[in-house]
């Protein structure tokens, strides 16, 4: 049950302030948000304001309008001041036509077709990885499978299977805090360092490029399309896509195992099913909302829903609200398995909706289905514990009792 939220008594920072994220309280503020409608000025902790979309229409409407909502600038509240280093140069973090461009370098790797022939070998990794946690009663599942993102993307992306475990750990980090106790100098230090090691092995495999049928073997096609001498281009990209791989499938996974775990009835539901179906994978999404907020800087004075707001303002659509809005979801706190449909926003919409989305839906649902075969009844050990970030929705330990099969 949600607790009504005084907005007033919460002050103007209410979306930004990260602590707030780690113990998941954050629905009963959005909920109260869109009850009030239009867009919602907030200010960061060191003054900086911004607005925030959290209504489905209107996150729809500012990551639609690509004109009016710039990506160039920036995706993450925690980047601003000038905009990101890879502003105008990171597949997201351009606009169309140079956007389009860099797309198309990549798009014939993550089609369909090419998600069913990537299909195979994403099970027998997954598979071995299984392997290596089958017959243990109980254990943190993010501890052991660290390298799940990677058995779905880590080939895709032309990174040797030898450094997964490392960029395993480095993007869930490079997030955010991985206890809410850090303090501000020390989550800043984690996340340097967590930039450096991931920067480090994507340089490293750029000196060597895999085959052109991999996504780092491409990157160096995107300095090709841009003229920027100053910037090294190819690893921007190739970075800008291993963060984008790597958060969604496993943060999906995770929070539909804590359901799992504790919803007997979903779970009966769950084992009875022969395979997992889209409609299964689209509802996990919904629920789950890896990615809770992405940010848009705009091009020229305009007005939406009511809410006056000036040119280069910035603009945060709430993917996390917008997929529980109760005008488009019906029960949108229940988990429905079969709902539909389902306009969930996990992937994005417009022309930055996620380049990925066959593979990681592919991976995912490999994942249900090697679950379902291998556990007969799982339960948490623990409590879980959640990151620190007003980005990612998302888990770094899941102490789990499990009865395999």
């Amino acid at each position: 049950m949600l607790m009504r939220v005084d907005l007033a008594a919460l002050g103007s920072s209410e979306l930004y302030d990260e602590s707030r994220y780690s113990d998941q309280g954050m629905h009963a503020v959005w909920r109260e948000m869109r009850a009030r409608g239009g867009l919602h000025r907030q200010v960061t902790t060191d003054g900086q304001e911004f607005f925030a979309a959290v209504r489905h229409a209107d996150v729809r409407e500012v990551l639609g309008n690509h004109t009016a909502f710039s990506s160039a600038y920036s995706t993450m509240l925690s980047v601003r001041g000038d905009g990101d280093a890879a502003a105008g140069a990171a597949i997201h973090l351009t606009d169309p036509p140079v956007h389009s461009e860099l797309k198309r370098i990549f798009t014939p790797l993550m089609t369909v077709p090419a998600t069913q022939r990537l299909a195979q070998g994403i099970e027998g990794r997954m598979r071995e990885l299984f392997d290596t946690i089958r017959g243990r009663e109980s254990f943190d599942f993010c501890a052991e499978m660290v390298t799940l993102p990677m058995t779905i993307t880590g080939a895709l992306m032309g990174i040797p299977s030898s450094e997964w475990p490392v960029t395993g750990r480095a993007t869930v980090r490079a997030m955010g805090g991985t206890d809410a106790a850090e303090s501000d100098r020390q989550r800043r230090v984690g996340l340097f360092e967590a930039h450096t090691t991931i920067m480090t092995v994507l340089g490293e495999v750029l000196e060597d490029p895999p085959a052109g049928d991999s996504v780092i073997g491409r990157c160096p096609r995107t300095a090709e399309v841009l003229n920027d001498p100053d910037r090294d281009v190819a690893l921007l990209n190739a970075y800008a896509f291993l963060m984008g791989a790597n958060p969604t499938v496993p943060q999906t996974i995770n929070q539909m195992l804590i359901l799992l775990a504790g919803d007997d009835d979903l779970w009966s539901w769950f084992t009875r099913q022969e395979r997992t179906d889209q409609k299964f994978v689209d509802e996990a999404l919904r629920w789950a909302s890896p990615v809770n907020h992405v940010l848009r800087r705009t091009t020229a004075e305009l007005t939406l829903d009511g809410t006056e707001i000036a040119a280069g303002s910035l603009v945060t659509a709430w993917l996390a609200s917008a997929n529980r809005d109760e005008e488009v979801f019906p029960q949108p706190f229940r988990f429905v398995p079969d709902r539909s449909p389902n306009q969930h926003t996990a992937f994005g919409f417009g022309v930055h909706r996620c380049i990925g989305q066959h593979v990681a839906v592919a991976g995912m649902k490999t994942f249900f289905d090697l679950w379902r075969e291998s556990v007969r009844s799982v339960s948490l050990a623990g409590e879980p514990r959640h990151l620190v970030s007003n980005f990612l929705n998302g888990v770094v330990s899941l102490p789990l009792s499990v009865n395999w099969r």
